[in-house]
């Protein structure tokens, strides 16, 4: 059956997308993967900014040291001073809200009865074998000290006695593809302004289309998102971006936000972004496809540039110019986005790539762009520092600039995930579409 708009339905939150190499955070994830609300992300975002307006440090919030506090614990006479100890410095935390961090370090503090804690997270690669706290002799008090880049942003848990649970001792957290992570802004991390929603301008529209393939073999969402100007523009052609794992990109990323901030403020030109999600039912982890085609997939490429942008361009007004036609996408989405655009530079003429898996099959889309001939294609390429695709990420970009491509290379201290991709939005939209 030929590909087609059909039927509407509604947009709710993805579950998903991120996938990672390690085997203990992949079955987390698949035990703890939970049906998130959009209303759930948007009071988690809230939270963690008003905990942040007007921060102290934790010295100033504690009244005395990290270190210093340890060693009265330890010097105390008996059970019940050091209880009363402790408990007097927790509640000074509980009362600040946010991790201990001093300088450079940050203090993971647990208190409670358990067996074992640990930490898993960003920085470790999500393993709970990796970072085990020490349990403070005469209480139940567990500590476990980390110097972090004074301008990192990373996520983690828990695992007490085998159970992954946030950080009680801080408030701040972020959603990610699997449900909420506790976080860490450290004291140099800037947050981006503009993923926020703002009331006060106009907003691009956001159609949700279901696009039936006959080359897969099954239906999609589709999200198309149309920038305020669209309607009153008579016949003009926009430029136009598709997005791998839209559903994600809308909802974790809040890329629609970004895009209307953007456009309101002529930073970058109106366009049209075109989400494309790798479920056939968003509601559904299960029947996401992104493991068969975001590996290099030439089914996928034909889909995306045949297919969906035939299909799409008899609805609205794209244009057909390579050099205003982008593809993007984060780890396999990354991979598959810069496949695409070596396959088919004839319709994608930009590309941008975060943290992408360009480790895939021993480096395989690295030697491809290293033996092909250059191809009219310009290149944005992020990565986080802190465990995640800096490596092959680096390699690219080498590659990339030794046969003069365009490119711009960005990396930041941060982990593999939304809360990064998300901060890096606004820097690849201004370099594709400023108009500078």
């Amino acid at each position: 059956m030929a590909n087609r708009p059909s039927k509407h339905f509604p947009l709710v939150l993805p579950r998903g997308g991120n996938e990672l190499r390690l085997v203990a955070r992949s079955t987390f994830v698949r035990q703890t993967a939970k049906f998130i609300s959009a209303a759930a992300i948007l009071a988690a975002a809230t939270e963690s900014q008003a905990q942040l307006d007007g921060q102290q440090t934790s010295t100033e919030a504690t009244g005395r040291r990290f270190r210093d506090f340890l060693a009265v614990v330890q010097s105390a006479k008996d059970s019940s001073a050091r209880r009363t100890i402790i408990d007097e410095y927790l509640a000074r935390v509980r009362s600040h809200s946010r991790a201990i961090i001093e300088d450079s370090t940050v203090y993971f503090v647990y208190q409670g009865k358990a067996r074992s804690v640990a930490i898993a997270g960003d920085l470790n690669g999500w393993d709970p074998s990796a970072d085990t706290m020490t349990r403070i002799p005469r209480t139940n008090l567990f500590v476990l000290s980390k110097n972090v880049p004074p301008a990192a942003r990373f996520e983690y848990k828990f695992v007490v006695d085998s159970a992954w649970i946030l950080d009680p001792l801080n408030a701040q957290k972020v959603m990610g593809g699997y449900g909420a992570n506790s976080e860490i802004w450290m004291p140099r991390y800037q947050p981006p302004p503009d993923i926020e929603y703002r009331p006060d301008i106009l907003h691009g529209k956001l159609e949700t289309l279901s696009i039936t393939s006959s080359l897969l073999q099954r239906t999609h969402p589709v999200f198309v998102y149309l920038p305020p100007s669209y309607k009153k523009s008579g016949r003009k052609k926009f430029p136009t971006l598709y997005v791998t794992d839209g559903g994600e990109y809308i909802t974790l990323a809040r890329m629609t936000n970004v895009l209307d901030n953007l456009i309101a403020e002529k930073r970058i030109e109106p366009i049209i972004g075109v989400f494309v999600d790798p479920r056939t039912d968003i509601r559904d982890l299960s029947t996401s496809k992104r493991m068969f085609d975001y590996t290099m997939s030439d089914t996928f490429v034909s889909f995306i540039t045949d297919e969906l942008r035939g299909s799409l361009t008899k609805k609205y007004r794209l244009t057909s110019a390579p050099e205003n036609t982008g593809i993007m996408g984060a780890s396999l989405g990354g991979l598959i986005a810069t496949y695409t655009a070596f396959k088919r530079p004839d319709v994608f003429g930009l590309c941008a790539a975060q943290s992408p898996s360009y480790w895939w099959k021993n480096d395989s889309m690295i030697t491809i762009a290293r033996q092909s001939p250059r191809k009219n294609i310009r290149f944005y390429i992020s990565t986080g520092t802190i465990r995640d695709a800096q490596e092959k990420a680096s390699a690219m970009k080498i590659v990339l600039e030794r046969k003069e491509y365009a490119v711009k290379y960005e990396e930041h201290p941060e982990g593999h995930n939304w809360a990064n991709w998300r901060a890096r939005l606004a820097n690849l939209l201004e370099y594709f579409w400023s108009g500078k």
